[in-house]
């Protein structure tokens, strides 16, 4: 069994040698470790180079995240993909405990750990000794996954903690990501068509947060976010059976509501009112209905009479009303 690590890297010379070295340190060496440039206009394109030939170095133009990541699943020869984004920071261990979880598991179809969150620029020092062998390890079945993600995402919002089997990134299609924002939200949205998701609960990534995503842009995220329920619609009435695309339309619907909300408090009221209207063609129980309709009549009301509606943007590292705190890009539904 073989293994490959992908770096999607743009502008990245202040923190991919931290990466790098975490990667090359690792106490289970990869078989092999690409990094792609999506047209860097900093010095990282010759930070990559000094690390030849242990890093095989491809370039592209700047084609977005999505794009860097499909180019890069394509090159890999790996039997599980190891994905790493070009700021954060591997225990030494990672590979290893992903390899054994997926040798004990050999039809999962994505493995995740659990992980750390650090501030600035400089490595992370690690002070966890993880056990030898990981005996709490998490089985999480398809449809149990799709209301995991949607309800608490920051145990699965990077890609970082995140390895794949090349036969399952084969079966989703020549562009197992798409959507730059989202895409690992894509990816993961769709792997509850392809199997079991393993889940290590062990921090064996270092998350980094820096200074220039310390806000998220809850309203363009949501936008995305809709987005991904709207690519992926005609693929679960396809391929899922009765309970998975009935948990889709449950999902797509809250995403729905949760968008109208942000696009009132952003003063968008006839934009918002079509997704509530939507929202209510896709609910399925009656809980959903009624709060869709709720809000719908709500924005016609006038304003000191509506609801307070969530605000546009949130602090990184805030946790929001399910309790993700950092690496929880789009937050959660409201449950229904």
């Amino acid at each position: 069994m073989t293994i490959s690590v992908v770096i999607p890297a743009y502008n990245g010379s202040r923190t991919i040698r931290a990466t790098l070295q975490s990667v090359l340190q690792q106490t289970l060496p990869a078989d092999e470790i690409l990094v792609l440039d999506d047209g860097s206009t900093d010095d990282t394109a010759s930070i990559l180079y000094s690390y030849s030939p242990r890093v095989t170095v491809l370039r592209q133009k700047n084609g977005g995240v999505a794009a860097a990541r499909n180019v890069l699943c394509e090159q890999a020869r790996g039997d599980l993909i190891a994905f790493v984004d070009q700021d954060d920071i591997w225990h030494s261990t990672y590979l290893e405990m992903q390899r054994k979880a997926f040798e004990d598991h050999p039809t999962g179809c994505a493995f995740f750990t659990w992980h750390v969150n650090f501030e600035g620029l400089d490595t992370y020092q690690w002070d966890f000794v993880p056990p030898r062998i990981a005996s709490d390890i998490v089985v999480i079945n398809p449809l149990d996954f799709l209301k995991r993600y949607n309800e608490t995402t920051g145990y699965f919002a990077s890609m970082s903690y995140c390895c794949i089997p090349k036969r399952v990134l084969t079966t989703i299609g020549k562009e197992p990501f798409r959507l730059s924002g989202v895409d690992d939200s894509y990816l993961c949205t769709t792997l509850p068509l392809c199997g079991e998701v393993v889940y290590t609960p062990l921090p064996l990534v270092a998350y980094r947060v820096t200074d220039t995503a310390q806000s998220v842009d809850r309203l363009k995220m949501f936008a995305l976010w809709v987005r991904v329920f709207e690519l992926l619609e005609v693929r679960y009435q396809r391929e899922a059976g009765q309970q998975l695309r009935r948990e889709f339309r449950m999902a797509f619907a809250s995403r729905k509501r949760q968008y109208g909300k942000l696009l009132m408090a952003a003063g968008k009221a006839s934009e918002a009112r079509k997704h509530f209207w939507q929202s209510i063609g896709k609910s399925i129980n009656p809980s959903s209905v009624t709060k869709s309709t709720a809000l719908l009549l709500s924005s016609y009301m006038p304003s000191p009479l509506q609801p307070k509606w969530p605000p546009l943007y949130r602090r990184w590292n805030e946790p929001d009303q399910k309790g993700n705190g950092s690496g929880s890009l789009v937050g959660t539904t409201d449950g229904t």
